[in-house]
C-alpha cells in the first residue's frame, strides 16, 4: 500500500483542503455553464468530475486515480454517446491528479500529445491557484477539439445526450 496516497486522502478528510474553496455553489454553476458552452457546435459530450479525496477503501485496494476516472466514465455513461465522442475530465484534489478519459471515437482522432498538453496547462493553472480559469480553459479546449473532429451545422439539432452539471464530491 502507498502510505503517501493514503495520507493525502486521509488528510483531505480531516483537514480543510484549500482547493475546496474554489467549488462553492456559484463556481460549480459557472463551470456547468462553461460545459454547456463548450458543447456548442459539435456532436460531442463533456463531463467534469471533481472529487476532494478518494474513498480510503479504494486507496487501500490500490485503485489509481486513472481507474477511478474510468469508473466515473462508465457510471456517467460517457461511453454511450451516439458518436463515441464523450470526454471526461476528472480532478482528484487530495492527490492533485488530473485524468482525461476520451471515448474511442474522439481518442482515435486526437493525438496523445494534445491531451497531455491540456493536462499540463491545467496542472500549471491549478498550481498558480487559477482553478476555475484553468478548468474553463480545459473545457474550451475540449470543445475546440470536438468542433474540429465532430462539427455540426449551426442550424442543425444538437441534442444534449448527457448532463452538463459538474459533479463535485466534497
Amino acid at each position: 500500500m502507498d502510505n503517501n496516497r493514503l495520507w493525502k486522502n486521509l488528510r483531505s478528510q480531516l483537514l480543510p483542503n484549500p482547493y475546496r474553496q474554489h467549488f462553492n455553489s456559484e463556481n460549480r454553476k459557472l463551470l456547468s455553464n462553461h460545459i454547456a458552452e463548450a458543447e456548442g457546435g459539435h456532436r460531442g459530450e463533456i463531463r467534469l468530475v471533481i472529487e476532494s479525496q478518494m474513498p480510503l477503501t479504494m486507496v487501500i485496494n490500490k485503485i489509481s486515480p486513472r481507474q477511478r476516472a474510468i469508473a466515473w466514465f462508465a457510471d456517467l455513461q460517457v461511453w454511450d454517446t451516439e458518436e463515441n465522442s464523450g470526454i471526461l475530465l476528472y480532478l482528484l484534489l487530495s492527490e492533485r491528479k488530473i485524468e482525461i478519459i476520451a471515448d474511442r471515437g474522439i481518442a482515435k482522432r486526437v493525438e496523445q500529445a494534445q491531451w497531455d498538453q491540456i493536462c499540463q496547462q491545467l496542472q500549471n493553472q491549478l498550481g498558480a491557484e487559477h482553478v476555475v480559469d484553468g478548468l474553463t480553459q480545459a473545457l474550451q479546449q475540449f470543445g475546440n477539439l470536438l468542433r474540429l473532429h465532430y462539427p455540426i451545422d449551426l442550424l442543425a439539432d444538437n441534442p444534449d445526450e448527457l448532463s452538463n452539471e459538474l459533479i463535485f464530491i466534497p
